[in-house]
Parts: C-alpha cells; sequence; structure tokens
C-alpha cells in the first residue's frame, strides 16, 4: 500500500460525500414520494439492489464504520498520548458549531415557515414530513432560538434533542462512538493487549456488549477500528482476490438491499473493505471531484432536511396546483432540491475551511497550557 495517509484518507472522504448524496435521496422520497420506499412486492426498491441508491440507514451505518477507522488509524500507525488526548478535546466543538448552525436555521424554519411542511405532507401522504422530518413534537414544544442554541449542545449528549434538524439523530452516536473507538486504541496500546489475538477480542468483547445492551449503532464503529487494525497490521489482507472482491460485493448488495441492523453493519464492513482494497475505486475517487465530495459530505447533511421542509414543501404545495403529472412535479422538486442544498452547503463548507484549523490551533495551545506536547499534526477526521 504505497498510498499517502493523506491522500488516503481524501479518497475516504469522497466516499462519505457519495453517502451524503445516498441520504439526500432516502429523504426526498421519505417525504414526496415515500412509496418507493416500501418493499418491492408493495411497488417500492426495499429488497431490490436498486435500494443501495436510497438507503440512507445503509448510508449511516456506513458513516459510523468510516468514522471508527478514520479516527483510530493514526493511533494503530503510531500510538501518541498528546495526539489521543487531543483528538479528544476537539471532537465536541469540532461537531457542535455547524451543527448548532444548522438547528438555528431548523428554528427560523419553524417560527417562520411553519406550514410549508404540513401542506406538503397532506397532498403526498407522507407521516415523516407531516412530523417536521420525523421528529414528533410534544404538545408543549414552543420553537425559539435559544431554545435551538440549547439543543445544539444536547443533541451530542443524549437522544430526542434533534427537534429543528431530524437528521442530527446521528449526532449522540458520532459523539459516544468516537469516545469508544478513541478508548479502544487506548487500550490496545498498553503493552499486554498489542498482540493481534488480544486486540480482536477486545473488539469482539465490546460487539457483544453493544448486542446484549441493543446498541447496535455503536457496532460499526467497533468495525472500522478493528478494520484499522488490520489494515495497518496486516495490509496483505487487503490485496483482494477477484473471488473475494465479489463475495464482498454480493454482501453489499443484499445488505444494503434491506433495512436490517445486522445487515446493513455488514454491508458497511463489506464496502470499507472493498473501499481499502480494489485499486480501482480509489483511482475513480481521487482527484478533483474526490476532493469536492469529501469537503462537501457533512455540510450536506447538515442542511438538506431543512431544505426539504421548507423550500422544497413550498415547491411541491405550489406546482400541485397545475395539471402537470406527478412525475414531473417530483423531478422539478428533485432538481430544487439539490440546487438549495448545494448552495446552502457552500456557507457551511467555507467554515470547515477556517474553523477545523481554528480549533486545531486552540487545542494545541490548550494542550500547551496543561503542559501536553502536540508536536505531532492532529488527526482532521469527521
Amino acid at each position: 500500500m504505497k498510498t499517502s495517509s493523506k491522500t488516503r484518507m481524501a479518497y475516504l472522504e469522497a466516499a462519505r460525500g457519495i453517502a451524503s448524496i445516498i441520504v439526500v435521496f432516502h429523504h426526498f422520497l421519505l417525504g414526496f414520494s415515500p412509496s418507493l420506499k416500501a418493499s418491492v412486492t408493495e411497488g417500492g426498491l426495499a429488497h431490490t439492489p436498486l435500494y443501495l441508491f436510497v438507503n440512507g440507514t445503509g448510508a449511516v451505518a456506513f458513516f459510523f464504520a468510516l468514522s471508527g477507522f478514520v479516527l483510530t488509524l493514526k493511533f494503530y500507525q503510531q500510538f501518541s498520548a498528546s495526539d489521543l488526548a487531543a483528538a479528544i478535546v476537539k471532537r465536541l466543538p469540532r461537531l457542535a458549531l455547524p451543527t448548532g448552525l444548522s438547528m438555528i436555521i431548523g428554528a427560523a424554519i419553524l417560527l417562520y415557515l411553519p406550514d410549508s411542511y404540513v401542506a406538503a405532507a397532506r397532498i403526498t401522504g407522507s407521516g415523516w414530513l407531516a412530523t417536521f422530518a420525523g421528529v414528533g413534537f410534544s404538545q408543549d414544544f414552543v420553537p425559539g432560538f435559544a431554545d435551538a442554541a440549547r439543543n445544539s449542545l444536547l443533541v451530542f449528549l443524549w437522544p430526542g434533542h434533534s427537534q429543528y434538524n431530524s437528521n442530527l439523530w446521528t449526532m449522540v452516536f458520532e459523539f459516544y462512538g468516537s469516545l469508544l473507538v478513541f478508548g479502544l486504541v487506548a487500550i490496545c496500546s498498553l503493552a499486554p493487549l498489542r498482540r493481534q489475538g488480544a486486540v480482536v477480542a477486545i473488539h469482539l468483547l465490546l460487539v457483544l456488549i453493544c448486542v446484549v445492551l441493543h446498541k447496535l449503532n455503536f457496532v460499526p464503529f467497533i468495525a472500522g477500528s478493528l478494520i484499522a487494525f488490520f489494515y495497518c497490521k496486516r495490509p496483505a489482507l487487503f490485496q483482494l482476490a477477484p473471488s473475494a472482491v465479489g463475495v464482498l460485493i454480493l454482501i453489499m448488495l443484499a445488505g444494503y438491499s434491506t433495512d436490517n441492523e445486522t445487515a446493513l453493519i455488514l454491508a458497511a464492513g463489506a464496502t470499507m473493505i472493498l473501499l481499502l482494497g480494489v485499486p480501482l475505486l480509489e483511482r475513480r475517487l481521487g482527484g478533483t471531484v474526490g476532493l469536492y465530495l469529501g469537503q462537501l459530505s457533512f455540510p450536506l447533511y447538515l442542511v438538506h432536511v431543512l431544505v426539504l421542509v421548507s423550500a422544497t414543501s413550498a415547491a411541491y404545495t405550489a406546482l400541485a396546483g397545475y395539471a402537470l403529472p406527478r412525475w414531473s412535479v417530483l423531478m422539478l422538486c428533485l432538481g430544487l432540491t439539490w440546487v438549495i442544498s448545494l448552495t446552502a452547503a457552500i456557507p457551511f463548507m467555507l467554515l470547515e475551511r477556517v474553523w477545523v484549523p481554528a480549533l486545531n490551533r486552540w487545542t494545541r495551545a490548550f494542550l500547551r497550557f496543561v503542559r501536553m506536547p502536540t508536536e505531532i499534526q492532529l488527526p482532521d477526521a469527521k
């Protein structure tokens, strides 16, 4: 494996961008053509390979596996306690600022455009859209900017605080999953536990605990960490034979054809191994387009649901009043969703370019203040 770490990370971030695009299609169908999310026996796409392209739940499982890999790879290559401390310190603020801004936008939509999504939901019959993208407000809920700002922190700490942007239900798992894999690399760095058998046993034990506690959303993080370990210590395993590639593709297609949690975890793991073991994928996802997809992934994830419950909903309601074929209305609204979502993502992309380097500097300064050297470049993983 001759690819540099920086190139490798950019290449994998492009895959994250593709997963974000799948999430957009997933939510668009939930809101404006929910029948296509049903089983193939009911006229939908589920249980067919085409479901891969609209399986947002599967894309989230891949997000989690990729995070587990990216966050731990550096530490399996060369463990540094100071780097690990820096990664832990900056993890919450790294995510919280852009997430909080998206929740402020969500509050503005609820305060000033409260009827758009409800009107569209009456036409499409989408329960997801009718509940502000699956939130389902309590009777005593009163939207406000101060409440949105408060929830921008709570959304990482406890489930049930993503009212202003329902897509952020994943943040609590992203945050605690990050801490889980940081703890894993710390444990596996201890001299008695560095052997391959011990590392595998620790990972499997954590998987078992997650299964017993019904916390399967953390399993992809653990899988990503284990894949990172083998990628560092046994790179020959990722020189895949054609038969192995075929089996992994079948696992991926079969898993992403369903919404079953176990199948999706297996599919996410298979996808990670394919990305790392098939050079053709690296070449296709690299370059300028791949770099843009990587930069787009998190901003697009943050803004697109807000676009769907506001601009897209208003457009769908207006277009439904004309004598247009339903598919024409859907295509027009889908195009509008992409134009506005990509435009809305630009400020968040610019924010990332400023916020992440600044946070790195502040983290180094903080660790110097508490007398922890940070001589190695900090990892920048989403």
